[in-house]
């Protein structure tokens, strides 16, 4: 997830989005613990992982407050074993980020930065990240061929998110990984949409570069919205539901019209990320 899962604020009620920044907050206090400098490159998709697992987890959610020292006041915070999991997710990916930086543009400011980036991963989390690599390096090989064939590339960082949303052991975990895995489809589309312009611009990689269909892609983006419907609206959601609500009906489907019309940019790419 990379800056595309978020609310659609105007239709938020405020305590709803302070609720979000809680979450958000709450990851940026977890990574200070884990490795303090990927602070720099948290985002809001971590914050609706963490968000999302721990409203279908847990009936209550009780703020705790502290002094943030980038507000220079105190905020309201949470903390529990969802925040910390996005929180190690959020220094991995950073992680095979700057490795990519590093092979990309033969820098060793990346690769020293890719060693600074790092954290001491529990075995339950390990195997995870394991076969989160397997995916990315699958991604890889077919980017590095210049592949057009976005129906496997999605597929793929399907996968990687399909994996991410893999934590229960019980009747959630079915549909927890189908929407996982469509909501990966709709990221790897909707940033390769979102970045089209700028790549042809840059001479650099892009699966929609050679033939760019816009009915089809539009048809792709809804699809895997649509599924990803199907599998939520049978969850038990415990708490937030109005958020939660608000982000995958309203969020997600704002998102989707504002790249199809070029209007988005946002500043990462996930056609980046790199096994190890």
């Amino acid at each position: 997830m990379f800056g595309y899962v978020v609310p659609l604020k105007n239709e938020l009620k405020i305590k709803e989005f302070d609720i979000f920044k809680g979450y958000y907050c709450g990851i940026c206090k977890s990574i200070g613990k884990i490795n303090y400098p990927t602070k720099y490159f948290l985002n809001y998709d971590m914050a609706f992982l963490a968000l999302f697992l721990s409203s279908i987890e847990h009936e209550r959610q009780i703020p705790l407050r502290n002094f943030c020292p980038y507000k220079f006041r105190k905020v309201n915070f949470y903390l529990n074993e969802y925040i910390e999991y996005a929180a190690f997710l959020n220094v991995f990916l950073v992680n095979r980020k700057l490795m990519d930086n590093y092979k990309d543009n033969n820098n060793i400011i990346y690769y020293l930065a890719s060693k600074l980036i790092k954290a001491n991963y529990s075995s339950s989390i390990k195997e995870k990240l394991k076969n989160i690599d397997k995916y990315l390096h699958e991604i890889f090989k077919l980017e590095k061929e210049n592949s057009s064939d976005l129906d496997i590339l999605s597929h793929y960082f399907g996968k990687v998110l399909e994996e991410i949303f893999d934590v229960f052991d019980d009747k959630r975990k079915i549909a927890l990984k189908y929407f996982g895995y469509n909501l990966g489809r709709w990221i790897y589309v909707i940033d390769a949409l979102d970045d089209l312009k700028e790549d042809i611009k840059k001479g650099i990689y892009n699966p929609l570069k050679d033939k760019l269909d816009i009915d089809a892609v539009r048809f792709a983006l809804y699809s895997y919205l649509d599924n990803l419907t199907k599998a939520y609206e049978i969850m038990e959601i415990k708490k937030n539901k109005g958020l939660l609500d608000n982000i995958i009906y309203l969020g997600l489907a704002d998102k989707t019209e504002t790249v199809l019309k070029g209007e988005n940019k946002n500043e990462g790419s996930i056609r980046s990320f790199r096994c190890k």
